[in-house]
C-alpha cells in the first residue's frame, strides 16, 4: 500500500515542526535588537528533519544542540538535565566561546555606576601584564555558567507540543485516505473499488 497522502502530509508536518523550533529559539524582541538573546543564529539555521520508513528523525549538526535543548546541570545547581559541569574553574575553550559571544553580540562593559567603559587592553600597575576587561569579563561569565549550569530551551518538546494538536486530525485523514484508494473488494470477475 502506498502512503501518498500520508507522506505529503508527514512532510508537512516536519516542516511546521522544525519552523516552530526556529522560532522558539530566536524569536524575542526587546527594543531594536531584534535577535535578543541569539548571536549569530547558527543553531537556528542548522536545524534540519529527514523522514524515512514513516519516521522523522529531527536534527542539527552543531556539536552544542543537544546542551541548548536539554540544557546543562551546574557543578552548585541542578537543572534536570542529562548533562553536567564537573568543575567550577571554566576552560580557555569555553572563554573563548564566551569571547566570541560578546563580539557577536556586540557586549559593551560598565562601570559599578553604571558608565560605559573602556574595553582596549591595558596594563596593570599592580603585576604589569597587559589585561583585556573583556576577556576578564568572559571568564566570569563562563565560571559562572559553570557553577548555575544552563537552562534547557527544549525547542524540539515546545515545537511539536505546538504543532501535533492541529495535525493529528489530518494525519489520520490521509492515513484514511490512503487506506481506502489501495481497498479493493474482488468477487469472481467484478472489482470494486471506492474512488
Amino acid at each position: 500500500m502506498e502512503l501518498k497522502e500520508f507522506t505529503k502530509e508527514l512532510y508537512e508536518f516536519a516542516d511546521e515542526v522544525n519552523d516552530a523550533a526556529r522560532r522558539q529559539l530566536g524569536s524575542r524582541k526587546i527594543g531594536k535588537n531584534r535577535s535578543y538573546g541569539v548571536a549569530t543564529r547558527t543553531l537556528q539555521k542548522s536545524l534540519t528533519y529527514s523522514i524515512s520508513k514513516g519516521k522523522i528523525v529531527f536534527e542539527s549538526p552543531q556539536p552544542y544542540a543537544a546542551f541548548i535543548h536539554w540544557g546543562v546541570n551546574g557543578t552548585r545547581k541542578r537543572r534536570g538535565a542529562p548533562f553536567s559541569f564537573k568543575y567550577d574553574n571554566p576552560s580557555e575553550k569555553h572563554v573563548d566561546a564566551i569571547y566570541q559571544w560578546m563580539k557577536d553580540k556586540p557586549v559593551r562593559l560598565r562601570t559599578a555606576g553604571g558608565q560605559f567603559r573602556s574595553q582596549q587592553p591595558y596594563q596593570s600597575e599592580r603585576t604589569g601584564k597587559i589585561v583585556d576587561p573583556k576577556r576578564s569579563v568572559a571568564y566570569a561569565i563562563a565560571k559562572s555558567i559553570k557553577r548555575k549550569g544552563i537552562v534547557g530551551l527544549r525547542y524540539y518538546i515546545v515545537a511539536l507540543e505546538t504543532i501535533v494538536p492541529q495535525y493529528r486530525d489530518k494525519l489520520g485523514s490521509a492515513l484514511i485516505d490512503d487506506f481506502l484508494s489501495a481497498f479493493k473488494f474482488k468477487t469472481d470477475n467484478i472489482t470494486i473499488a471506492p474512488k
